[in-house]
């Protein structure tokens, strides 16, 4: 059986930048700022990765703790630092993406 390649949703935490250097490298990366999402709730912005097998990318600690978690959901990319630069992003987004596939990361939270 085949498995998925992952697909990332980035949100507003996430610089729009990380998503454009992902793309250029194959990876189907999509921002808030693409998705019109800025300024919403996490809910929806963890509900809007899932309705669209993403695996969402953020900063935001709230996203670190699995009781905030209020829909299953196709994985959380969780960077603790919140000063991480663009280049360290794109660089462990594009490790997890050779490492993993969409099915292993359902409802998984990655720390990078």
């Amino acid at each position: 059986m085949s498995q998925s390649r992952l697909r990332y949703y980035l949100d507003e935490n996430m610089d729009p930048e990380i998503s454009e250097q992902l793309r250029r490298r194959g990876i189907d990366a999509l921002s808030a700022r693409d998705a019109s999402l800025l300024e919403v709730s996490d809910d929806v912005q963890l509900r809007y990765a899932a309705s669209k097998g993403r695996v969402l990318c953020t900063k935001d600690s709230d996203f670190a703790n699995p009781a905030n978690w209020l829909v299953e959901h196709d994985g959380i990319a969780y960077f603790p630092d919140s000063s991480v630069s663009i280049g360290y992003a794109v660089n462990a987004l594009l490790k997890l993406h050779r490492k993993e596939t969409a099915e292993s990361m359902e409802n998984r939270l990655v720390y990078l």
